[in-house]
């Protein structure tokens, strides 16, 4: 899987706060606006969000971040895609 991640506005991170908190240098380093939002409060959360914008959502194995892009999507982003994999795999596809 490749990811253009000049394509990417934001990254919403669904994993639990410590685990997002070990990777925020790996996401400064990309130079994008990346969020953590506990997946439970994600889809009420993000009918705050541009749906204009792409959104990358990532969370440990790929499985909550494909389900909260189908919210997404039924809310009407257009641009949502998720992260086949999970966080690991999103650390293979940039580097």
């Amino acid at each position: 899987m490749k990811i253009n991640i000049k394509e990417i506005d934001k990254i919403i991170d669904l994993r639990p706060k410590e685990e997002f908190e070990r990777d925020v240098p790996f996401y400064k380093s990309l130079g994008i606006e990346t969020i953590n939002i506990d997946f439970f409060v994600a889809p009420k959360e993000v009918e705050n969000f541009d749906k204009e914008k792409s959104y990358l959502v990532v969370c440990y194995t790929g499985m909550l971040s494909s389900i909260i892009v189908e919210v997404m999507e039924s809310k009407g982003f257009k641009k949502v895609q998720s992260v086949e994999g999970g966080i690991g795999n999103l650390k293979k596809a940039i580097n």
